[in-house]
């Protein structure tokens, strides 16, 4: 399966389902294109651009650059196909670490 396509956010053990409704656009794209996968995301008030690779046939480990609130922010991150949803994890240089599961929009 290809993790080509635009996931929404649906959960998060990190976050409120209050935040999750209330902060705007929740969301991951993401292209694939051989072993390269690159996209973006827009999670309520952090977003930012995804530059990875294909792990294994379920997974993609990659970078990431982008803003949370108005700091800049950066990191590495995993997105792994479990059946029909995304986990979606975002792991900040010297920060936390933050898990979404994702269904294809």
């Amino acid at each position: 399966m290809s993790f080509t396509g635009a996931w929404r956010v649906v959960s998060s053990p990190d976050f409120d389902d209050d935040y999750l409704s209330s902060e705007g656009p929740l969301y991951v794209r993401l292209r694939q294109d051989g072993n390269r996968v690159e996209g973006e995301y827009q999670i309520g008030i952090m977003a930012g651009d995804i530059d990875g690779r294909l792990e294994s046939e379920n997974r993609v480990t990659f970078s990431f650059e982008g803003m949370d609130e108005l700091d800049e922010v950066n990191g590495a991150g995993t997105a792994t196909l479990e059946g029909d949803r995304l986990i979606f994890k975002l792991m900040y240089h010297q920060g936390d670490d933050y898990t979404f599961e994702c269904t294809r929009m």
